[in-house]
């Protein structure tokens, strides 16, 4: 389910990802949605960010990651996953509960919007390399 929302997280940076997700109860949290069987139907990955734009806490529950199967969209899975990281975030002192979605990603913006999300920003971030890899690890 991971890979179906971050296509592009994969091999040693999903596993980094994933072992800092159970490193600590209290700053990180998943939830699931259990179909019974051994089968997941939906997860959410939470976290406690320090400086979230708009935040009125210096630290802020932040839903990391929100992703329900298709075949259960639509049938009130997805709000219980919300319901359940609010509590999340209340049993960790939170006042609020922070997410992203990508810019085009329109159900994503929606489905925050009908669960009560307000949006605060809309950017573009830009990355640009400064030091080259070469052939054989070297960096020049």
């Amino acid at each position: 389910m991971r890979r179906a929302l971050w296509p592009d997280c994969r091999g040693k940076r999903a596993e980094l990802e994933m072992r800092e997700q159970m490193s600590n109860r209290k700053k990180f949290g998943v939830l699931v949605i259990d179909r019974g069987d051994g089968k997941l139907g939906g997860f959410a990955e939470l976290a406690l960010r320090d400086g979230v734009d708009g935040a009125k806490r210096e630290t802020t529950a932040y839903l990391e990651g929100w992703f329900v199967d298709a075949d259960l969209r639509g049938t009130g899975w997805g709000k219980k996953l919300i319901r359940a990281a609010e509590t999340w975030a209340v049993e960790r002192g939170m006042v609020e509960l922070a997410s992203d979605a990508e810019i085009e990603n329109e159900d994503s913006i929606a489905a925050h919007a009908a669960l009560g999300f307000r949006e605060t920003f809309r950017v573009v971030q830009f990355l640009k390399p400064v030091r080259r890899t070469q052939r054989g690890g070297k960096r020049s």
